[in-house]
């Protein structure tokens, strides 16, 4: 067979190359029935109801702010008074329904209903968003039973204010002397006067209140009391202490046996009181006095015997 010889080879004209196909262009996708619809009723939403979206994002915001433990002590922001877009943020809250229908007051049980009204502000019927949390808890405070107060603002239409109060330690009786009327009020466990409470409702409430009497009284009952708690026999016999001279104290028994504590050495006073009542039962005998003021002796008064009747006395 021949061979076909490299000029032959040469004679065979060669394939042109293949021509690249073009790519065609991918037909443009159609907007799916569910954007469309979307489109629509985003083009159709009023611009009311957008400031009524921002309105809910402000509150709902300020409400998780003011419940953070981080700043719960931190005072209050102002009243809101911000407006958006010509509207007030209370008065818009307002016209969607958030409005106070209900004003719940927990923990106070002494505070005058009237001053605690009043110290509020707030009245059914009023914006929700129209007033400052921390006025109201700052007016509340002022009140003198109260020792701390917060409030809290539960939306569409509630206001808690919650009332922790002082309590009640002691009445303390000042003036009495020199034609002065006596006056007597509360006063708490560091000394402090209670304000706007009634003494004897208190006393009613509480008979196991203590009378004080003195200028500086207040400032050294609490040590007292604690002395006296450590002997309960004597701590519910006594029914008032006096302040003598800025220096000590008497005390005032319930069946009126006075008892003279010394300047020094009241609280080994106040035991050996107690050791002498477990021993002798001296607290139950009719003694008008019993005097401790000089340490290590006890001088005991009792009542003055009464007086036999005469002859003619026994004949009429």
């Amino acid at each position: 067979m021949p061979r076909v010889g490299a000029t032959a080879r040469a004679a065979i004209p060669a394939a042109p190359p293949r021509a690249r196909a073009k790519k065609t262009a991918a037909p443009q996708d159609r907007l799916s029935t569910r954007k469309l619809y979307f489109r629509r009723v985003k083009r159709s939403l009023k611009p009311g109801l957008w400031v009524l979206g921002a309105v809910s994002v402000l509150i709902v915001g300020g409400e998780l702010v003011r419940s953070l433990p981080s700043i719960a002590s931190a005072p209050a922001p102002a009243q809101v008074s911000a407006h958006h877009g010509g509207f007030g943020l209370a008065a818009l809250g307002a016209d969607v329904g958030l409005r106070i229908s209900k004003i719940e007051v927990r923990g106070a049980q002494t505070v005058d209903p009237a001053a605690l009204r009043a110290a509020i502000g707030v009245q059914p019927g009023e914006p929700a968003l129209g007033f400052s949390l921390g006025a109201v808890q700052a007016r509340v405070e002022q009140l003198g039973p109260v020792q701390s107060a917060t409030v809290e603002r539960v939306l569409p239409g509630t206001l808690i204010v919650n009332i922790t109060e002082r309590n009640a330690f002691a009445i303390w009786q000042t003036g009495g002397a020199n034609g002065a009327p006596a006056q007597f009020v509360l006063i708490d466990k560091n000394g402090k006067v209670i304000a706007g409470q009634d003494a004897a409702a208190a006393k009613r409430r509480e008979p196991s209140l203590l009378l004080l009497t003195g200028a500086d009284a207040p400032q050294y009952a609490a040590a007292l009391m604690s002395e006296l708690k450590s002997v309960p026999a004597l701590a519910s016999r006594v029914t008032a202490a006096e302040r003598v001279d800025g220096l000590r104290w008497n005390l005032i028994l319930k069946d009126q046996t006075l008892v003279k504590l010394p300047v020094e050495g009241e609280k080994e006073a106040i035991n050996q009181l107690g050791a002498l009542q477990t021993s002798m039962q001296l607290l139950d005998r009719p003694v008008e006095v019993i005097d401790l003021r000089q340490a290590g002796k006890l001088v005991v008064r009792p009542y003055p015997a009464a007086a036999p009747a005469s002859a003619k006395d026994s004949h009429t």
